[in-house]
């Protein structure tokens, strides 16, 4: 086997030879060593090489040229810090760029950054950015690029969720044009991964003082050019001369709003009006199957829906309610039904079993009895009515879903009335009504979900849950290193939210989506987060 170092000589973590002493010996799976060290800073090809694995390769040749049509919606976006959706993040990400990059089989890899290197406490990361790139306006890309926007995000004004993920960066330290050293008032080992989080691209550093509207002023080191942007209608992109990598495939990009109906879109799947389709649920697999120049895309994910209790409203105030609705829910009659099994149980604490640090905490049993005698305690013995919040943010299996958590929990007394808002008047609203139903996207790591969701004062805490404890044990799970120690740490973490009762978060959904037969290079990604500069057409 190859001897793992670093390009420019310098010693790697100590933890890179002992996770080379563990992998002969079968301790930790390959997928496993393969995304671990890529945190500590080593290449993937590099550790690839390292296990005697070939180098991944096309399949076919690829062909150059064409115009590529995509059906997703087409919504506002003014400061992709501020993103609350991944779909539109799907748009720009054709013309900026992130630091990382973390693939489909969560494995992260360098991109506008060549290397980085974390301390062995994991508070000092040093990243060295690719020279020769440059902006779509000729300017050199460097770091000063990064700074403007790491303290932007960082900012006490900043309302981006990025001034959470980021909290523990004290000081941006610039060594030279393309190096930078980020100063941690505590050890995070997620740093790269959450450098590829949607809400993440590099900005231009004139950003803000050229209005910070990046649609009106779409500067970018990616490898398209935004050529139109109509809200509601489409987006195109075209293949972008001199970009600093290998050029894009495609000649053109056209993504277009074709509605929310999504059966809809798997007829112009049929008609050829379409070559992708952005998302698709079990409802749409019994019409897909009859296209024969069509092709699912599927992968497990750990996106879910959370029907979560702000715990400071009332009645959702009272443990006891929340832990009523808890055990009425029947999460598995949930999965079952409202998406065809598609997926894995949920245990009430958003941490799913392929995320690398999940600790099996055991799922909470039914039991209607008890709901309905915590109910009484809690002094609804007659009953208690409250009124869901919902969106179809991500398809109506999310209404499906809370039918049936509203029959479910009606055998205990409670009476659920469903509010269906339009997705466009879900998200103003999705983290102040008191009991909602909201779509959380995969993130590679569920310590990156879990420090935006529940953490204390956190940016997308839409819970309000506040907890000394699970913040220190998140705290730890943050500073430990190794997947196998820091699932240890998780079993704090987690029955600390399911014994909370913050949440019915009933299952992991598989992400599903389909593409024309002729549509090469392009699988499904767990995040939903598409690169599409390697994408062709034969």
């Amino acid at each position: 086997m190859v001897t793992l170092q670093n390009k420019d000589g310098s010693p790697l973590h100590p933890a890179v030879n002992y996770m080379c002493e563990k992998m002969p010996r079968r301790e930790i799976d390959r997928r496993g060593f393969l995304r671990t060290i890529a945190w500590l800073g080593v290449s993937v090809s590099s550790a690839r090489a390292f296990l005697e694995l070939p180098t991944e390769a096309h399949a076919q040749p690829v062909k150059i040229g064409g115009r590529l049509r995509f059906a997703c919606a087409i919504q506002e976006i003014s400061d992709p810090a501020l993103a609350a959706w991944t779909e539109g993040a799907n748009l720009y990400r054709n013309c900026l760029e992130f630091l990382t990059e973390v693939d489909a089989d969560n494995i992260t890899h360098p991109y506008l950054a060549e290397s980085w290197k974390p301390s062995p406490d994991l508070t000092v990361w040093e990243f060295k950015l690719r020279k020769g790139i440059r902006w779509s306006n000729g300017d050199a890309f460097t770091s000063e690029d990064v700074r403007f926007n790491v303290e932007r995000w960082t900012s006490k004004n900043s309302k981006s969720s990025n001034r959470t993920a980021f909290a523990a960066i004290s000081d941006f330290e610039t060594i030279d044009t393309h190096t930078f050293r980020l100063h941690l008032n505590r050890p995070v080992a997620s740093l790269p991964e959450q450098f590829y989080a949607y809400t993440c691209p590099i900005l231009h550093r004139t950003f803000d003082d050229t209005g910070a509207n990046w649609p009106k002023n779409p500067l970018g080191t990616g490898p398209f050019t935004m050529t139109d942007f109509r809200v509601g209608r489409h987006a195109i992109f075209r293949r972008r001369e001199g970009y600093w990598g290998t050029p894009a495939f495609l000649d053109e990009i056209q993504y277009i709003d074709m509605g929310t109906d999504l059966a809809a879109q798997v007829a112009a799947l049929a008609a050829g009006q379409a070559d992708v389709l952005y998302r698709l649920t079990p409802s749409e697999l019994d019409l897909l199957a009859k296209l024969p120049h069509a092709k699912l895309l599927e992968e497990n994910s750990a996106q879910t829906l959370v029907l979560r209790m702000q715990v400071d409203q009332k009645p959702f105030d009272d443990i006891r309610v929340r832990r009523a609705i808890v055990l009425a829910a029947d999460n598995q009659r949930m999965l079952s039904i409202a998406y065809r099994g598609m997926g894995i149980p949920g245990a009430n604490h958003h941490v799913a079993p392929m995320h690398p640090e999940y600790f099996p905490v055991p799922p909470l049993k039914r039991d209607v009895a008890q709901a309905r005698s915590l109910l009484a305690e809690a002094g609804y013995a007659n009953g208690l009515d409250l009124t869901l919040t919902l969106g179809n943010t991500q398809g109506k299996w999310e209404q499906d879903t809370a039918q049936i958590l509203q029959q479910n929990v009606a055998e205990a007394g409670i009476r659920i009335k469903l509010n269906v808002l339009p997705a466009a008047q879900y998200w103003p609203v999705w983290d102040k009504a008191p009991f909602a139903l909201t779509a959380w996207a995969h993130r590679p790591l569920a310590i990156m979900t879990l420090d935006l969701a529940y953490r204390s004062g956190a940016a997308w805490n839409e819970s309000h849950f506040s907890d000394a404890e699970f913040d220190r044990a998140l705290d730890q799970a943050l500073a430990t290193l190794l997947p196998a120690e820091r699932s240890k740490t998780m079993e704090t973490v987690e029955r600390r939210l399911q014994d909370s009762a913050v949440m019915v978060q009933p299952y992991f959904a598989r992400n599903l989506a389909a593409a024309s037969a002729n549509v090469q290079g392009h699988r499904a990604h767990p995040s939903q987060y598409y690169r599409m500069d390697r994408v062709w057409l034969n």
